[in-house]
């Protein structure tokens, strides 16, 4: 008979958030909320690290197969770490 592994055992522990990446999801948070275009030049850091949580996430429209617009924003696991946190209402 086989042994059954709970899946548990593999998953890999998420870290906690930084302080430094919580500033930054809640200044994205805000500028998408205020509809204000924001990328990496425009947030002070932790981008690319919320970038590889999947907590922002971008959206690229195309036109004739070249990249016409291409917008940031924040997911809703981005949305809902900020509500674990106690932050109500973040975007």
């Amino acid at each position: 008979m086989a042994r059954i592994i709970p899946i548990i055992k593999f998953l890999k522990p998420t870290r906690p958030l930084s302080s430094l990446m919580i500033k930054t999801l809640r200044e994205a948070c805000e500028k998408q909320s205020q509809n204000i275009p924001f990328g990496q030049d425009d947030l002070d850091g932790s981008f690319m690290a919320l970038l590889r949580r999947k907590f922002i996430d971008t959206d690229i429209n195309l036109n004739n197969k070249s990249i016409e617009e291409t917008k940031w924003y924040v997911t809703q696991a981005g949305k809902d770490a900020l509500k674990n946190l106690g932050i109500d209402d973040p975007c």
